[in-house]
Order: structure tokens, then sequence, then C-alpha cells
């Protein structure tokens, strides 16, 4: 092998592929090598020229190596293929090479790929050599088959034994064998009648004995068998062949039965030639009579020997000699001439019309010799065609004047009449539409088969009715509507069919656009969920629609289809508005509308919206009602809820704006009641009226709370918290608070999420529900407290709870009081509204509860009926427990310095004194500013200033704008913000940013002081 090898080489690895090239050519193998390193190159190089060799890495990134061998099997079948892999995997291997592969080798033994690689080459050559030889022999075979197949004579041989060893072509179409059927059987079975096969086998022996045979080389007619059975005449010619001591016999064989039946033929054409009816004669092409039959003889009255001999122009009258040339022209050229109708002349002078066909006569080599000629006497037929073609004149005069298609077939299908209209609709003329297969030419293929049917079934009945298309000439389809009906002889057989036929299809279009737009407008209302009725005052019946009966809660089908019926459904409140304006209708005609409640089943209640329209008739009376009802509960509920929200949302607004006041003045009292307590002595009789000054003081800083935490402007900091640990530490507290007459259960959920919220804000939910739940229970009861884990989705989340489905962790308080009205329900968490006594409460307790549930980016519900209780439902977000921050001890309180500078700014004059008077004793030097820019010139004023303690809402500048100033100025300044009112300049949704340092109004001395030591701390 020392020509140059085309190799394909399949490998994602650069240096796998080098190492493999250097094998190859290190061990004297000239290679031009084409690497590629995945599926799309490999494909591309398969599609290319042909390689000698292929080797594949088996694995590849997405690709392997019986998929590479897959493809090359497909584009380069003949090439072998070599596979190498890194590991060892019997099944993989036996795989490959059942597949196809050459060889699989193991990149650790790659010293046997060359002798692989030449085994390979040299097996590919050997393969190629013996498909050569193959070919070869296949091509010789090949063409001795052809030839034998090619002649038209059949050919048979069979061997000393009476086997059939060939069987070409024309002797299997004639015998009805294939050639695979025959060879290996006995001849004497095939093709040799059963009452000749004994001399067969006799004359086969005889010429095997003495080398002579009756019908060696000889030709002979016999009768041959056919596969199905039949004889057929065949001319015979056997050859003996000898090969050394082998004989072989070829028998050739033609089909006379053409030859047989032709001379049969002639003798039965010169029989029925004399004894037609019809004049058949022959003459030369110079018009010389050559024959002359019996009917000749009748028709013209001259006998055949009067007329052999001479001149057929004793036939023709005068006026039509003109006509023979053009006739004999055509039969001269040996063409059979049309026939055509004339007139000749009898012996006794008179004429006679005939139908003449004029015909050439040839001899063997086709050349012409002579004409035959047949005449026939039409004169009864063209005086009856005269008489009908007057009766279908006036016939088809009628059917032209019906505008419906008049169509009349035989049983064959062909139109045999058809009238003006159907052939102005079919774009047909008459004369080219007779004669035609109707549904052949005027109907779609996709109809001809239902037709034909049809049709079939009309012959076996009478009538027939059924739609089917018609494609016109110009291709254009109608739709017809057939009756037809069968037509039958005197002995009532089927002779065709006459049908009548509508062009339907602008009525079908509209109908189906009907039903379509009925289709489309059925959908829009079921999918917008609208309700139809229609009423018929004259019969008093009143329909209704499957969605409408759903919406009134009734089964489809069931509704009692009259007007009090409808009345009965209707709210009791509603009946009289409903009918007042149905009755106004009825008398002024026109349209209405509708609103009416309806109640369910199962109690609930449902808000219906409806338009309808009364017709009435010439005379003013009411003749039908039609409408539409869409059910708008969810709606009714919606538009509730947001009123009720947009109430509360001005409430709370302006109870967070009363509070933000309130705090500035409870700071000034508290504080001062604490200074006066702490500079009174202990026997003083003014500590006890200041210490109630100072309680008043705090209940009215605790509600204020209340107002804060309801209007969502409370400043919070939210921590993670286990619900269930909370309410397990405050069941003891619960316990003091609702008394002994009511028991207590609790059933937390084991594995319950965690929730991010502010301690004592859950805290006050859970006490205000406990109290509320108290004052439900004036005898006592049970209290029963859950926690849960719950998914909420998008039905429940948004119109129960106006808040984002997903996870939630849910407080559950349930109480066996006495339960609330839906209207009590209804106001529940408004703020200041309260069932209680005057003076036993506030009216804050639910309404800060719905607040601080909101808050949190949950909310709370509600389930309550007079007698049986209530259950409040409190919904916290769940809390990813990684993301959220954890609680800070707080810090210890320190004595203060004395060595520090602050400036308080506040609008409030009574609260910059008390800060100042709480900062002074702490030994703090205190400057102060009754707003920004007061503080500006201060601060300037004072550069020994240590820690900024500014209000959060001022008139003008802000304290966050304050601040913005101020730490341009000196960068390191602490800062303190104070407010009992949340803005969103230092928190977001009521959470305090972080890094913010904030005193909640109102405050303490100690309160004041530890956030001071806190920030000011290094």
């Amino acid at each position: 092998m020392t020509d140059s090898i085309r190799v394909l080489h399949l490998e994602d690895s650069a240096r796998d592929a080098e190492m493999i090239r250097n094998r190859l050519t290190a061990d004297g193998l000239s290679c031009d090598i084409v690497v590629v390193d995945a599926k799309d190159s490999f494909e591309r190089a398969l599609r290319g020229e042909p390689f000698d060799l292929i080797i594949s890495d088996y694995n590849l990134p997405g690709y392997d190596g019986i998929a590479a061998l897959k493809q090359a099997r497909v584009f380069q079948p003949d090439v072998p293929v070599i596979l190498i892999s890194g590991t060892v995997v019997e099944e993989q291997a036996v795989r490959c090479l059942h597949i196809g592969a050459t060889d699989y080798l193991l990149k650790e033994r790659l010293d046997r790929l060359v002798p692989a690689v030449r085994r390979a080459l040299t097996e590919a050559d050997a393969r190629r050599a013996r498909q050569r030889v193959d070919a070869a022999l296949m091509e010789s075979e090949a063409r001795k088959a052809a030839i034998l197949d090619s002649v038209l004579d059949c050919i048979v041989t069979m061997d000393a034994n009476g086997t059939v060893l060939e069987f070409n072509a024309a002797a299997a179409r004639t015998f009805g064998y294939s050639k695979s059927a025959a060879i290996g059987r006995p001849l004497a079975d095939l093709i040799i009648p059963a009452r000749f096969r004994q001399r067969h086998d006799a004359g086969l022996a005889r010429y095997l004995a003495t080398g002579d045979g009756p019908l060696i080389g000889k030709l002979i007619e016999t009768i041959a068998l056919r596969a199905d059975g039949s004889e057929i005449p065949v001319e015979l010619t056997i050859t003996a062949i000898r090969l050394g001591p082998v004989a072989i016999f070829v028998g050739v064989l033609r089909d006379i039965t053409a030859r047989t039946q032709a001379e049969a033929l002639r003798t039965q054409l010169a029989a029925i030639v004399d004894g037609s009816d019809d004049a058949i004669f022959s003459m030369t092409m110079d018009d010389t009579i050559l024959t002359w039959n019996t009917g000749a003889e009748r028709l013209y009255g001259y006998t055949a020997d009067e007329m052999i001999g001479q001149s057929r122009t004793l036939l023709v009258p005068a006026a039509k000699i003109d006509e023979l040339a053009p006739v004999m022209a055509t039969a001269a050229r040996g063409e059979v001439g049309e026939p055509f109708e004339t007139q000749r002349r009898r012996k006794d002078g008179s004429f006679v019309d005939i139908s003449l066909v004029i015909s050439p006569l040839t001899d063997h080599a086709g050349r012409v010799t002579s004409i035959s000629t047949i005449a026939r006497d039409i004169t009864g037929r063209k005086q009856a065609d005269a008489t009908l073609r007057g009766e279908r004149d006036r016939a088809q005069r009628y059917l032209d004047a019906a505008e419906v298609i008049l169509l009349s077939l035989d049983l064959d299908g062909r139109v045999v009449l058809v009238n003006r209209y159907a052939c102005d609709l079919l774009c047909w003329p008459a004369d080219e539409l007779l004669g035609r297969d109707f549904v052949d030419t005027c109907v779609p293929a996709a109809g001809r088969d239902a037709l034909r049917k049809e049709f079939d079934r009309l012959r076996h009945s009478d009538h027939s009715r059924m739609n089917n298309p018609v494609v016109t000439r110009t291709g254009q389809e109608r739709l017809i509507e057939w009756r037809s009906t069968t037509l039958r002889d005197d002995a009532g057989r089927a002779i065709g069919t006459l049908s009548s036929g509508t062009d339907v299809t602008e009525r079908d279009h509209a109908v189906a656009a009907l039903r379509k737009a009925e289709e489309r407008m059925r959908f829009a209302l079921e999918s917008a969920k609208i309700g139809i009725w229609d009423l018929d005052y004259t019969t008093g019946e009143l329909s209704w629609s499957p969605t409408m009966e759903s919406q009134y809660g009734l089964q489809s089908g069931t509704f009692g289809k009259t007007m009090s019926a409808y009345i009965d459904l209707i709210h009791p409140d509603d009946r009289a508005s409903v009918i007042a304006t149905v009755a106004e209708a009825q008398t002024t005609g026109g349209d209405f509308t509708l609103a009416n409640r309806t109640v369910l089943g199962d109690g609930r209640v449902q808000w219906l919206n409806g338009q309808g329209r009364i017709v009435l008739a010439e005379h003013g009376e009411p003749v039908r009602g039609i409408g539409i009802s869409q059910d708008v509960t969810e709606r009714h509920l919606l538009e509730a809820q947001y009123q009720q929200a947009q109430k509360m949302e001005a409430i709370g607004r302006l109870a967070g704006g009363v509070a933000h006041d309130f705090n500035n003045l409870l700071t000034v009292i508290l504080g001062f009641c604490e200074l006066l307590l702490v500079d009174l002595e202990a026997d003083d009789q003014r500590l006890s009226d200041i210490g109630e000054i100072q309680k008043a003081g705090t209940r009215a800083a605790g509600l204020t709370r209340q107002l804060l935490a309801f209007s969502r402007k409370e400043i919070i900091q939210p921590t993670l918290l286990d619900l269930n640990v909370i309410v397990a530490d405050i069941r003891v507290m619960l316990g003091r608070l609702i008394g002994e007459d009511v028991t207590i259960t609790v059933t937390l959920a084991p594995t319950l999420g965690r929730i991010t919220a502010d301690p004592g804000q859950v805290d006050q939910i859970v006490l205000n529900l406990a109290v509320n739940a108290r004052d439900a229970m004036p005898k006592g009861g049970t209290l029963t407290i859950e926690t849960a884990n719950i998914d909420l989705d998008e039905q429940y989340a948004g119109p129960h709870l106006r808040v984002k489905p997903g996870r939630y962790v849910v407080l559950k308080m349930t109480d066996s009081g006495t339960g609330m009205t839906p209207e009590v329900q209804a106001r529940l968490f408004e703020p200041f509204f309260t069932t209680k006594e005057p003076g036993k409460g506030t009216g804050l307790g639910l309404a800060t509860v719905h607040g601080i549930a909101t808050r949190s980016g949950g909310g709370v519900t509600v389930d309550s009926a007079v007698g049986r209780g209530t259950c409040f439902m409190v919904y916290f977000p769940r809390a990813d427990a990684a993301a959220m921050p954890v609680a800070i001890a707080a810090p210890v309180v320190r004595k203060a310095s004395g060595i520090h500078t602050v400036l308080v700014v506040d609008d409030a004059d009574g609260l910059r004194l008390l800060t100042k008077r709480m900062l002074e004793r702490q030994g703090y030097t205190v400057l102060f500013a009754k707003n920004a820019q007061e503080a500006v010139r201060v601060f300037d004023d004072h550069p020994s200033i240590d820690l900024l303690l500014t209000d959060v809402v001022m008139p003008g500048a802000s304290g966050p704008e304050l601040v913005r100033q101020l730490v341009e100025r000196r960068p390191a300044l602490k800062v303190i913000y104070m407010s009992g009112y949340t803005d969103e300049a230092i928190v977001h949704h009521g959470v305090l940013d972080p890094g913010i340092a904030f005193l909640h109004k109102p405050f303490t001395s100690e309160t004041l002081g530890r956030k001071i030591q806190d920030v000011l701390k290094p």
C-alpha cells in the first residue's frame, strides 16, 4: 500500500488527533487525514469526497461512536470504520461491531492501530474485488435474461427429466405463470393438457434412448394449457441440445390464437356480410364493383350479376357526384371515412336516403387495394327523427323555461337531457355537455363517490333527495339540492334518472354565516357569563339560557318558564321594582334596565344586572320580550370593599394627624409630671395629684398609639417572630385578663412558619381580640386560639383580603359568644364604632387589629352569626428566615457624662423647654431652635455641638432635610430623630430605615438619656 489513503478522523481532542496521526505515519502509512471534531463537521465531510478509512473517537460531547458509525453507514457505506475508546466496555464494543464497525480499539493499545488499518484496507479491497466479479456475473446473467425476455415468442427450456430450466417473459405472459413459479416444475404439469402428457413422456424417452424424436426440429400446431385451465392453440418447435451426456431441450412456442380466430372470423364475416340487411359491396379504386351482397340487391334492386364489374356511378345521382372525390381521397390515404348521409338511385329510378361509410381495404404490406362501402336505408329513421325532433323541440322549450336544473342521465351516468338553466349555471354549451359523464365532468372529486352511490341506490327505488356540490366549467363550486326519480321502460326496468336541482349556495352560505354568528355570540356570552332570556307573550313562555339558570342557582333545564316563576326567584326586597320596570316597558315598548338580587339555596345573595327590550305589535300590545342578565356579585362586593377602604383611609389620615399633635402635648404633660415627681418630697400631698395626671396622660398615650396603629402611622421595628412563642408567652396573661369563667384552648401548628412583625403589635392583636371575645361571652364560654400555615390563591386572596396570593401564617381566635349580625360585621373595623355601652369601649380595638394586620402585608377576616359565636382570622405573610432582621437586646443604661452639647430642634415650644430641662438635669449643655433655618444659624455659631435631636415633621424644612444640611458641614455629627408619627423621610411603609436613631413620642427622661448615650458611645 504505497498510495496515499484518505482518512476521516472524528476526534475532539487535538492531542489525541496528533497522536493518531503520528502512529499512522510512523509505521509507513501515507495518509491524507481530515480531522473533524463535531457532529456537523463530520456529516459535512461525509457528504463530500469519499474516504478510504474512517476513524472515530467513541466518546464526544453530545455525540458518540455509535451515532457516528450510523452516519458513516448512511453516507459512505463501503468505507471501513475503526472506533477508538478510552474505556473497555465489552457490550459497547460488541454492539459497534454488530452495527458494522471494522474494529474497536483502546487508546492505551494503539500498537494495534496500524495492523487494524492495514487489515481493514485489505478487507475493503477484497470486498470491492468480489463486488466487481459479482457485478460482472450479474451483468452476464442479466444480459441473457434481457435477451430472452425481449423475444416475443415463448422460450421454455427443460432438462432430460422434463423439469423447466428457463421460462422467459413471453412464456410467463402467455401461460400465466411467473418465472419463479415455473422453473423447477415438470413442463408436462404446466402447459401440456392431460390428454397429451402420455405422448409427451413417450417422445422424451424415445429421444433419450435413440437420439430421435417425432417433434424434434419440426414446426407443428398443437394445444397448450394455461395456468387458469384454459387451452390455446400454439405453434411449436423443439430443439435438442447435448452437452456431453446431458441433454437439454429448448421449446419455442407461439400463441396462434389470433390467427385461428382470424380465420374463423373471416368465415363468420362472410356469412354476416351476405346475411346483413345493409348494402355491403367492394370496388376498385376506379369505382368498379367487385362484390355485392344480398342487402345491396334489396336496397338498390340490382342483382350481383348485374352490378359486379359495373361502375358505382350507376347508383349516384348527378347532384351527388361531387361528394365522391374527397371521400375516395380519404380512403386512398388508408383512412376510414366518417359516416355521412346522402341519396342514391335505385334500379327503378327512385331515390333512397342512405347512411354511407367508406373504408379502405389493404394488403399485407398496408397498401390500399380496394374500397369497402356499407350503405343503410335511413328513410324510416329520418321520418321518425323528424317526428321525434319536433316533440323534443317542444319538450326542450318547456324545460328551458324552468328556473331549476333539469337533468336526465342514462344508467352509465351520461347526460342525455339538460335544460338551458343548467347549461347557464354550469357554463357548458348543451351540445358539449350531452353524452358526457356528468359526475366526472360537473362534480368535485370530493363529492363524486356520494353522488354515484346515491344514483346506484336510485336504480332500486323511485325517488331520492340529497344535497351535493357541482363545479362549473370556470372552476366555481355551487351547492345543489337534488330531487331525483327513476326512469323505467315498459317492462319496469330502470333506464336512467331524471333530476331537478335547485341552487342553494347562497342559502347555504347564509345559513353557515348565521350559524357562525350564533356560535360567536354564544361563545362571547358564555365567556362573559351573560345569560339570555326570551319571553313569548302569545304563549306566556319565558325561556332562559343555561347561564341564566346558573345565575339563579338552578340546574340547567329546571326553570319553570313563566314570569311568575321568575318573580319567585327575585329577592323579596327587589320584586316590586322589577315588576314595575317590566310593566312600564310593556306599555311603552323599548329598552329597560334591571338590577336585582336573588338568594341561592345555600343562603348566598347574588347581585344581577340586566337589560331587556319589549317588542310591541301594531296596536301596542307586547308580543315578545328579549334580554340579557349578568352576575355582578363580585363587582358589587369589590365596590363595597373599595368604598370601605376609602372611608378607612380617610379616617386613618385624620387619626394620624390628630395623634401627631396629641403626642407633642402628651410628651410635655408626661415629661413635666416626671420632673415634678422627682422634685417633690415623698410626703408631699401633691404627689398623688401629679400621679393621677401622669396616669391619665399614659392612658391617653396608649389611646394615641392605637390611633397610630389603626392609621398605619406608628413607627415599628419588625423582627423575625415565631407566632407560637408569642401565643404561648401571652397565654398566662390572658387567663388573668379575661377571667376564670372563660376556658382558653390553644392549638399550635407544630411546623409553623415565621413572620416578620413588631412583637408589641402582635401582642396587641392577641390582647384586643381576647378582650373582644370576653365581652361577647358575658356568661362565660370557650376561647379557642389556633395557629396554622395556609396558602392563599387568587380566588380567595384578592376578593376577601385584598392581599397578594401566596404563603401565610394565620392566627385564628374563635369564641362561643353571642355572635354578630351582618350589619355589625360590615362596620366592625371602623374606628370608634362599638356596640358596647357608652364609657365601656373606645371602638379602636378591632380597628387597631385591622391596621396592624394590613400594615404587615396581611389582613383580617371575620365569620360570625347571631347565636353561634365569632371567629377572627388574622393573616401574616410567611417570612424567609434567612433574609429577616434579628432582634437585638436593649442596651444597658449608663450615667450621662455631662460633657456633651446637644442641639434640640422642635416647633413645639413646650416640648423644647421640657427637653432642655430633662437634658440639663443629666449634665448636658443644651441649645435649641424652633425650625430648621434657626437651627442652622445656631449650629454655625457653636462648633462644639456633639448631637442633633430634631423633630421629623416641622413647618418649612423637615428634620431629614435639616440633617442633610448639617452633616454636609460636619460629617461626624450624631443625630437622633424624634416623632410620634411616621414619615416616609426616615421610614418605608412604617418600618424605620436601617442606621436611624429614633425616639418615639411621648418619651421619658430615662428613655431620652439612654438613647443619647447609645448614640454618643464610641
